[in-house]
This record gives structure tokens, C-alpha cells and sequence, in this order.
């Protein structure tokens, strides 16, 4: 018997219906809220589909149609409609004036209810949106993203965020009075902190001993030193906001101390300054200890007329028997003449004692060809045995002067066959 069009329409449909609840929930995680709540017209099964979804995204953009002052309005009808737990919340205020704002904080209070894990507030706007206490009711909290917020005092007992895996804070300001402890989490893993302020009272000494992954970009007022009992860190980003001449009252940290707190580390990105304080001033041809781990090094606004910096640079490889990639940065603001010093110190054979084994990439951006940055590849090309790359990167400099850099790199002695000259 031949099955019509329209039965097998129905036959597909049946399918698609029919399938698993996580499925469909996984269907609905890929839809604007618009278009989701859409999907209850679909069938009856459908219509409770989408009101006991645990992932809810609200965004002015995805939901309002006809003027943005709808939003809020919307978002309680949508958390109104909902049946069951919310695991995961992202709602994103860059489109919402800040009078709206108070009316966005039952939000956090209803969720705090319904056993919230993930939790996302994106703002892009120039208002901070004060995030209310109720936040601090979601001890179940895994995951936690903060974009332009403020950080208000909790009422009553104050509770860290103990189950917290995962935090990230971009543009987050912290009043006063907020206590120093509620950041103690036991089980945090990832720690990512940009252009955060008035965080000077604050510390992160009971801080996860199992954080693996540290972002501190350009904030004001965290130590460095409150990380240093974080022995599972492999990942490091670390960029300050401005050049400081010294670390902070208490904060004994030099190069070899770092690594010893860090053994695992194996991916580092740090600027010049970073570099330099760590340096403590000193010049070493390799530090008194290995790092073991480290595979990734990248350093940022690098000056290659700071004798401190160049020789700190030299340093790390030399104490790195399995680092695979070196990348710079250079720093293009500061155009100034070679430091005669500089140029001395990387045209003496002791500052390359030995061969580094394991180093296949380089990579310098903003490279210019100055002589002291020409000296310092002359050395990794005769020094490295297993380089296969080394790749240079500016968009600005001339033609003309790019085909001189490369009539005299490639006459520049090669420890390595392999290797590759990348312009």
C-alpha cells in the first residue's frame, strides 16, 4: 500500500516529537527565547517543552520586537511561565537603561530559588548594574560570568560561593565594605579577572589549591602573591595595568619563587612589566631551579632596549627544557635607539651558555628589525637545534625595508636544517 505525502509528514513529525526530553531541550538550547516560545504551538507536548526549559537566554535583541522598555516585562513573563529548576541564566542589560535596573533584581532572587548553577549577567553598557545581594543566596553556583557590574555588601551572615568552579569578572567593581572572604571557594578551577577596581581589600588566599587556569588583565589592587598557593596552575595570563617599579608591601616574588609556587604551569602569557619586577633587577644567565611543564611562553610589550627584560627572556628558555613556542610582542609605542648594553650583551656567546633542544616557533609581532631584536634571532637561530619556524609579523613596516630584513636573516648561521623564515 503506497503511504501518501502527508503520512509520512505525520510519520516525521511523530519522530521529531517523540524524541527524548534532554534532546529537545538540546534543540531549544539553539533557538533565540523568541523562537523557543514559539515552539509550544507546535503540539501539546511541546507547549511544556519550552516552560520547563533549564537554560534560559534573555536577550533585548532575541525577545523584544517592538520597543526595548519591553524587556523587563517579557523576562517576568517568561520566569512567571516556567515549571522546574533554572540550571543556567544569561541575560544581557547592554540594551536596558539603568532604570530598569532595579526591576531585574527579583530576577535574581527568583533564581536563587530554583536551584541556579550557571550564571551570566553581559553588559556592555557604559552603567554599571548594581548586582543585588540575592546573588549570594545561590550556593549552587558552578559558573559565574560579570560583565560591568558592581559587587554590593550581602545582608545578613556572609557566604562565599563554595561550589563555584568557574568565575570571570570583566569591568567589576567592589565597594568597601564587601567582605575579603567571599571569594573563598574550594573548588574553583578557573579565575579570570579584567579591568576589575577596589578590589585592594580583597584577597584570595583561601583561594582553590586546585585552580588550574589565572587571568589577572590590567586590575587594580590584586596581589599576585595571594596565588601562590595555587600549586595546580598550568595556565597563566598575566598583564598589569600600568609599569610599577616594585610589588606590593609583602609581596616577595621573583622569578624562581613564581615557578616554584607554579610547578605545573606549562602555557604563560606576561608582559614587560610583570617581567621585569619578577626580574628583581638582576641580571641571570638561567634561573636556579627547571621548569619542567612550561611548552607555551608568549610575552607582551616587550622592550628590546631593557637589558632587564632581554636577559630575563634568555633566562626562561634556558630553564625550560620542554618549551615548544616562544611568541613577542613588541612594544611599538617606545621607538627609541639600541641600548648600547643591550646590543653588548647579546653579542656575547654567555648569554647563550648552552643550546635550547626543544624550542620549534618563534613568533615576534611588531617586529621592526631594530639591531638588537636582528641580534637576538641571529642568537635562537644558531642556538636552537629543533627550531622549524620563526615568523615575523607587522602590517605597518615598508616593502622595501622588510626585503632588507630578510637579505640578512636568511646569511644568519642555522643550528637547525628545519628552519623555516616567515615574513
Amino acid at each position: 500500500m503506497e503511504i501518501s505525502g502527508n503520512s509520512k509528514r505525520r510519520a516525521m513529525d511523530d519522530r521529531f516529537i517523540n524524541l527524548p526530553t534532554d534532546v529537545l531541550n538540546c534543540v531549544l538550547d539553539h533557538l533565540p527565547a523568541r523562537d523557543a516560545a514559539r515552539t509550544s504551538i507546535l503540539s501539546r507536548k511541546w507547549r511544556y517543552i519550552w516552560t520547563g526549559h533549564p537554560n534560559l537566554v534573555l536577550d533585548p535583541q532575541d525577545i523584544v520586537t517592538v520597543t526595548k522598555n519591553d524587556f523587563v516585562g517579557i523576562g517576568n513573563r517568561i520566569l512567571l511561565q516556567h515549571i522546574g529548576p533554572i540550571l543556567t541564566f544569561h541575560v544581557n542589560l547592554s540594551d536596558v537603561h539603568m532604570s530598569q535596573y532595579p526591576n531585574i533584581d527579583p530576577w535574581i532572587l527568583y533564581l536563587s530559588r530554583n536551584g541556579l548553577r550557571q550564571l551570566t549577567v553581559k553588559n556592555s553598557s557604559r552603567d554599571l548594574y548594581a548586582l543585588p545581594s540575592y546573588v549570594f543566596l545561590c550556593q549552587e553556583l558552578t559558573y559565574l560570568n560579570l560583565s560591568n557590574c558592581i559587587f554590593k555588601q550581602p545582608c545578613g551572615t556572609i557566604r562565599s560561593f563554595q561550589n563555584l568552579k568557574e568565575l570571570f569578572l570583566t569591568q567589576v567593581a567592589f565597594k568597601p565594605e564587601v567582605s575579603a572572604s567571599i571569594f573563598a571557594a574550594s573548588k574553583l578551577k578557573a579565575l579570570c579577572l579584567k579591568k576589575c577596581s577596589g578590589m585592594d581589600h580583597l584577597n584570595f588566599d583561601g583561594c582553590s589549591p586546585s585552580l588550574s587556569s589565572l587571568v589577572l588583565y590590567k586590575n587594580h589592587g590584586v596581589k599576585l602573591s595571594c596565588f601562590m598557593n595555587c600549586k595546580s596552575i598550568t595556565y597563566a595570563y598575566l598583564i598589569l595595568p600600568m609599569e610599577v617599579k616594585s610589588f606590593g608591601p609583602g609581596e616577595r616574588i621573583n622569578l624562581a619563587s613564581l615557578f616554584k609556587y607554579w610547578p605545573l604551569i606549562s602555557n604563560l602569557f606576561l608582559d614587560g612589566h610583570h617581567l621585569k619586577l619578577l626580574a628583581a633587577g638582576s641580571i641571570m644567565s638561567a634561573l636556579p631551579l627547571k621548569i619542567n611543564y612550561l611548552r607555551d611562553l608568549t610575552l607582551c610589550l616587550i622592550n628590546f632596549t631593557d637589558l632587564i627584560q632581554i636577559s630575563s627572556i634568555l633566562s626562561l628558555l634556558h630553564s625550560s627544557p620542554r618549551v615548544h613556542s616562544l611568541e613577542i610582542w613588541m612594544n611599538i609605542p617606545m621607538v627609541t635607539a639600541d641600548n648600547n648594553l643591550v646590543l653588548q650583551y647579546l653579542q656575547e656567546r654567555s648569554c647563550m651558555s648552552e643550546d635550547i633542544n626543544s624550542l620549534r616557533d618563534l613568533k615576534m609581532k611588531y617586529f621592526q628589525g631594530s639591531r638588537a631584536q636582528m641580534l637576538f634571532v641571529k642568537l635562537i637561530l644558531a642556538c636552537c637545534p629543533a627550531l622549524e619556524r620563526v615568523c615575523f609579523e607587522d602590517k605597518k613596516i615598508e616593502a622595501s625595508e622588510v626585503l632588507n630584513i630578510l637579505k640578512e636573516l636568511v646569511v644568519f648561521p642555522r643550528a637547525s636544517r628545519k628552519a623555516q623564515i616567515i615574513f
